[in-house]
């Protein structure tokens, strides 16, 4: 008897996942769940300014841009790359020598980022990488001199709110940390975000 009802336990249990199978591929296929999404965001952020020559001359508010494609399912963990502009800092002074001298740091980050949503509209991301560091010096007397940089350390921390605006479309804000391992440059930021589900 024992044996029966263990077979009876093994086939409702085979045509339960069966089922759950068959329905969720019939969701799939109706288009409703949209699984890959790419974010946009643009925002302020502030540099931490770790410089020994002319640190009172550093502007520490500047933007950061965002792009990012994730794979959501339905599960907490999601998975995808991040890439966009961040511009650290900007100098600027004049110089006997030079004239009036800009200077400008930035960063174009390109990284994989695992997050995972912890409350109904919160997520954290975490994104490790590269990026291209670029100095932009221009001078009015000796010209401009532009150079670039690739740092193999780079990494960012995201705490983020996120709403559904509609089945595509949603709306929300980060709060970003972001270290790049070559000269330890580092900013904190706050970007406002949208995403689109593509499909």
């Amino acid at each position: 008897m024992s044996r029966i009802n263990f077979f009876l336990g093994v086939l409702i249990f085979g045509l339960s996942i069966t089922s759950a199978c068959a329905q969720t591929e019939a969701t799939a296929a109706s288009g409703k769940k949209h699984r890959w999404i790419v974010y946009g965001g643009i925002g302020p952020n502030y540099y931490i300014n770790n410089l020994e020559v002319a640190a009172d001359k550093v502007k520490p508010v500047n933007y950061s841009f965002v792009a990012r494609l994730m794979w959501e399912p339905e599960y907490f963990l999601r998975l995808g790359f991040e890439t966009g502009y961040n511009q650290l800092y900007r100098m600027s002074g004049t110089h006997p020598a030079t004239g009036d001298v800009s200077i400008v740091n930035a960063s174009i980050p390109i990284q994989f980022v695992v997050s995972m949503q912890f409350l109904k509209h919160y997520y954290w991301n975490f994104g490790m990488g590269q990026a291209f560091l670029m100095n932009n010096v221009s001078t009015g007397k000796l010209g401009n001199y532009d150079a670039s940089v690739l740092s193999l350390g780079d990494f960012t921390a995201t705490i983020g709110y996120r709403k559904d605006i509609s089945e595509r479309f949603t709306l929300g804000a980060e709060f970003r940390g972001y270290y790049s391992g070559k000269l330890e440059d580092k900013n904190l930021a706050l970007v406002f975000m949208a995403g689109y589900r593509l499909w």
